[in-house]
């Protein structure tokens, strides 16, 4: 695990999000670039709150937005991605950075989507985001559906159900997708694949790309959809990946190096 605070200003606006800056690299660089990390499952997350993390992406670049949401909230409706969107123009304001790109992953692709209608945001990046959303994220539809009859199928959504609560915003969210009225598309580029079953390795990718793929007709690398029509149709900018990443790998150090190279880092 790294520590994601280590020799980092920190600016905390609220509640919901800190923005932690590495002054030394930003020296170095004209246009600050932050990284914004996927959103563990709420009881994850208080483990990430002791400041250690498992997303290489926080050391990687000139600073990192942080969940700090308060655990206990009892309006978990209001802990979603304009919310969090807010915090990080306003810590960046805080920061007095007015100029910055953004390279996201995965649930952080909707934040930084939603902050692109500043000004102070220049690029977003999001890897692997759930822009089209993904089904797994309200896994008590997936069971009322009663498309999956397998029971392998059925023991997954069980668990599933168990480590996913749909009442939090940012499930909402990864449930539905971005709303495209709220986001500045000039500015995103969507980076992402698809996974071949054929190849891919991991069993439990292959499992929830299945359950994705009966209940959409979409397919995905694993927990969110990646549709080449569908980008087009709205206008978003995307690159598509050519070794076919599951979205466990999409913040791998190796991929986020591909993107460092990419925004010439």
């Amino acid at each position: 695990m790294i520590d994601y605070r280590k020799n980092k200003c920190r600016y905390k606006p609220n509640k919901l999000g800190s923005l932690y800056i590495d002054q030394d690299k930003m020296k170095n660089n004209i246009r600050p670039i932050i990284y914004i990390g996927g959103q563990m499952e709420h009881r994850g997350h208080i483990l990430e709150q002791f400041g250690k993390t498992f997303d290489n992406g926080h050391n990687m670049f000139d600073g990192s937005w942080f969940y700090d949401y308060p655990i206990f909230k009892s309006d978990k409706r209001q802990i979603n991605a304009e919310a969090f969107a807010n915090n990080l123009i306003e810590a960046l304001k805080l920061a007095n950075i007015l100029d910055v790109d953004l390279v996201t992953e995965s649930f952080g692709g909707i934040i930084g989507a939603y902050a692109s209608k500043s000004n102070i945001i220049h690029r977003v990046y999001a890897i692997h985001p759930p822009i089209l959303g993904t089904p797994l994220a309200n896994p008590k539809e997936l069971i009322n559906a009663k498309k999956f009859t397998l029971l392998k199928d059925k023991l997954l959504l069980l668990i599933l159900k168990l480590i996913v609560n749909e009442n939090y915003g940012f499930e909402i969210d990864n449930f539905n997708g971005i709303n495209i009225t709220k986001v500045n598309i000039n500015k995103l580029i969507v980076i992402g694949s698809n996974i071949n079953p054929a190849e891919e390795k991991s069993k439990l990718i292959i499992m929830l790309y299945n359950i994705i793929l009966k209940y959409t007709g979409y397919q995905s690398d694993g927990i969110v959809i990646f549709d080449e029509e569908k980008f087009n149709e709205l206008g978003i900018n995307y690159i598509k990946e050519d070794n076919n990443i599951n979205h466990l790998e999409a913040n791998s150090r190796e991929n986020l190096s591909k993107v460092k190279k990419l925004v010439n880092y």
